[in-house]
């Protein structure tokens, strides 16, 4: 089939979830091309956080070359460890760079739980703590109280993305309770996709995960029709 709609995307090197979810997510006549943020691992986190950063704006021309109507920045951590602001400093950069639409992943998360009508999260990630603490304090900078969340002292790479179907259920039951509204799973390399159905039915509040949110901002932009499979969000809000 013709593809009629491109979206861009950048992703960490070393993250190998982000690409399987965007394809899987993306309709027949929807197409997804990728751009990988160099990383290096034996940089301090917040280092390698600020390269892919840095590099975001030329990976982005790149992007354009293939006609995407918007470039993702499809990296959670990287996207909110400055703090409140700075994701839309990111995707800024990229949109004066390559001229078309940008989202990163923080500023989708923050859209999407808005539009499920939280404000009370609860927060499930792989991170370490330092990682952690600062995605609650610019969760609760964009008006969320956060009930809870926790981490797997993971450090990236293989470390998150070999993380199982079990680890993650039991992740969000360890911060769910009867006070959260929604569930976030943060991280675009953690592989929660295809656990969204199950979770929302299971706990019984809408789940919004780092890669549905990010594919729900660009579908957004590029005008993309509600899909089905993949939470409240996709389905009822697109």
């Amino acid at each position: 089939m013709i593809k009629t709609v491109r979206i861009g995307c950048i992703v960490p090197a070393i993250n190998t979830a982000a690409e399987d979810d965007f394809i899987a997510l993306c309709p027949p006549d929807v197409g997804v091309h990728f751009a990988r943020a160099d990383v290096d691992q034996a940089r301090p986190m917040a280092e390698q956080f600020q390269r892919m950063v840095d590099d975001a704006p030329y990976l982005a021309t790149t992007l354009v070359k293939a006609d995407v109507k918007v470039v993702g920045f499809a990296c959670t951590s990287a996207s909110f460890f400055k703090g409140e602001g700075s994701d839309a400093v990111i995707a800024q950069s990229i949109e004066d760079r390559a001229g078309v639409p940008a989202v990163t992943t923080s500023t989708a998360v923050v859209e999407a739980l808005r539009s499920v009508g939280a404000r009370r999260i609860a927060v499930a990630t792989p991170y370490l703590e330092w990682v952690f603490e600062a995605e609650r304090e610019f969760l609760q900078a964009a008006g969320f109280e956060v009930t809870a969340i926790n981490g797997m002292e993971r450090r990236g790479g293989r470390d998150i993305h070999t993380i199982s179907e079990s680890e993650i259920h039991d992740l969000v039951a360890d911060v769910d309770s009867t006070h959260a509204e929604a569930l976030f799973i943060s991280c675009t390399d953690l592989p929660a996709l295809a656990l969204i159905g199950e979770i929302e039915a299971h706990h019984g509040k809408p789940v919004v995960t780092s890669n549905q949110a990010t594919f729900w901002g660009c579908a957004k932009v590029a005008g993309l029709k509600p899909i089905e499979g993949y939470g409240r969000l996709l389905r009822d809000h697109l």
